[in-house]
């Protein structure tokens, strides 16, 4: 029997969402404890890999277990060993056991929220990433206009992205918006790539602080080349925000045109 399921969790003290060698994980946590609910060792995959300190209100994943229990139950039992910084939402039993919570998915949405206001409350901390040049938000809004559509993001990634990986990806919306003394930079893709966000959004803070011109953004664009993005800003201020799925009513999770009742 296969489960999807939604959580949350604070990446603040995770040393990113996938399983490594003697640090602590998401899918870590995770594993431990639906094993020891199920007193069998279970396997989870989630559906986008999130960098230390990422966080996330819209994580996907699956693991396959033959059991009686109501999802609810279920809920319930796996959420009593996990940690209070991350958290079930909702489970779903998958109708035909064959979804993908990697492959399947639609679109992601990611959310960076970045201040310059010297009044930023210290309960943002470990959300909001803090600046102190002062951040010029139109330009910010001209800039994300620019990302939407099908671009080659190679002068966006990290080192870690092989030489051969397909850099390409169609970005299908973004918005920039202040709201409380933070700014929420909201992009919305096929899928991203090894800290494409975190390089996009320090290009635009350099651009909209004055730091760099206009013209660097377009260039990075237009003529993508690895390691044109060089400033790579802090992976706090980024939230998982949403992910949609083509089979919404089989794996009980929103899709392109159907919203879970559970989730």
């Amino acid at each position: 029997m296969q489960f999807s399921f939604r959580l949350q969790y604070d990446g603040t003290f995770f040393c990113g969402s996938q399983l490594q060698s003697n640090v602590r994980t998401v899918q870590g946590d995770l594993e431990y404890s639906i094993s020891k609910v199920f007193s069998a060792k279970i396997r989870v995959k989630l559906s986008s890999r999130t960098d230390s300190g990422v966080h996330a209100y819209f994580q996907v994943g699956t693991f396959n277990v033959n059991t009686s229990m109501t999802t609810q139950n279920m809920i319930d039992a796996i959420n009593f060993y996990l940690s209070d910084d991350v958290e079930i939402i909702c489970i779903h039993q998958v109708k035909n056991n064959n979804f993908d919570p990697r492959g399947d998915a639609i679109s992601r949405t990611y959310t960076y929220k970045l201040s310059d206001s010297k009044d930023l409350s210290v309960l943002y901390r470990q959300h909001v990433t803090k600046v102190k040049k002062k951040i010029d938000i139109n330009i910010m809004k001209l800039l994300s206009k620019k990302l939407v559509g099908k671009h080659d993001f190679a002068s966006f990634i990290s080192s870690k992205v092989p030489k051969n990986a397909f850099t390409k990806r169609e970005v299908f919306s973004t918005s920039v918006i202040s709201k409380e003394n933070v700014i929420f930079f909201t992009i919305t893709a096929n899928s991203f790539l090894h800290q494409q966000i975190r390089r996009i959004v320090g290009s635009m803070y350099r651009i909209s602080v004055g730091i760099d011109k206009f013209e660097v953004f377009e260039d990075q664009l237009s003529n993508p080349k690895r390691g044109k993005a060089s400033f790579v800003i802090s992976p706090k201020g980024i939230t998982l925000s949403n992910i949609l799925y083509k089979y919404a009513l089989e794996c009980g999770l929103p899709g392109e045109k159907t919203v879970s009742k559970l989730c």
